[in-house]
């Protein structure tokens, strides 16, 4: 990962699946851009996001798929990497993941995982100039459901709920010793995700949600995520590549 003018670049999402004898590999790769100013909570409350994601969720209904027929199909076993861009008290930070689970007919997937940020976040100082930091870490489970697929193109649903501590330091203004505490947070991330296949083997993925954080003493801890990146199928990749020495 490198930073260069307040833009990070980071391997975001790693993925195997085994399907029967076969094995299916994807990366993602994840860019993830500087802070924009709409994106922070006080630019963009919770009501206007939730407005946003009903909406896009009920647009082109006739097609919609129904997650209860992927059920039904082929299984396979995924398992990766989970950044996401965020803000966390006035600051733009990243939390880091891992996950494994299980994806059905490549349009429904269930995942848990691990996900924190190692480093501490979210520097706020008080009217006293006493400094808070915080440092999260927590355990996920989550479901995505490409629920619009339509030629290239699909929309995918997200949701995550976690549970996890918040370590935080505070730093007081006088010199005095740090203070450090442990409060049990409950955190909730939920979002659209879009896809294109630029090839049958290429994928460009763009999205963002919002994350609550509880209980309420915690929910300073809420904001934004962005994702975007690009999903390489090697699977996809050698069929096609085969496919296309044939013709030739």
């Amino acid at each position: 990962m490198t930073c260069k003018n307040n833009k990070i670049w980071a391997l975001t999402e790693i993925s195997i699946g085994r399907q029967g004898k076969n094995t299916s590999k994807s990366l993602i790769l994840l860019c993830y851009l500087s802070p924009i100013s709409f994106f922070e909570p006080a630019h963009m409350p919770l009501p206007l996001f939730l407005f946003v994601f009903l909406l896009a969720s009920s647009i082109h209904g006739q097609v919609i798929e129904n997650p209860m027929k992927s059920l039904r199909g082929e299984r396979d076993f995924i398992y990766g990497l989970d950044n996401r861009r965020t803000h966390i008290k006035g600051q733009s930070t990243v939390i880091y993941g891992a996950y494994l689970g299980f994806g059905f007919e490549e349009k429904l997937r269930f995942k848990i995982g691990f996900s924190g940020t190692p480093f501490e976040v979210g520097k706020t100082e008080d009217a006293q100039g006493d400094i808070t930091r915080h440092r999260l870490v927590f355990i996920t489970i989550g479901e995505e459901f490409d629920f619009f697929i339509r030629n290239r193109f699909r929309t995918t649903t997200y949701i995550q709920a976690g549970a996890g501590l918040d370590y935080s330091r505070i730093t007081y203004s006088n010199g005095g010793i740090s203070e450090f505490n442990r409060n049990p947070i409950v955190p909730i991330e939920f979002g659209l995700h879009f896809n294109y296949d630029v090839y049958p083997w290429l994928r460009a993925k763009l999205g963002g949600g919002w994350r609550i954080v509880l209980p309420n003493d915690a929910r300073e801890l809420s904001g934004y995520y962005i994702k975007a990146g690009l999903g390489f199928s090697y699977k996809k990749f050698v069929y096609w590549n085969q496919e296309k020495t044939k013709k030739n």
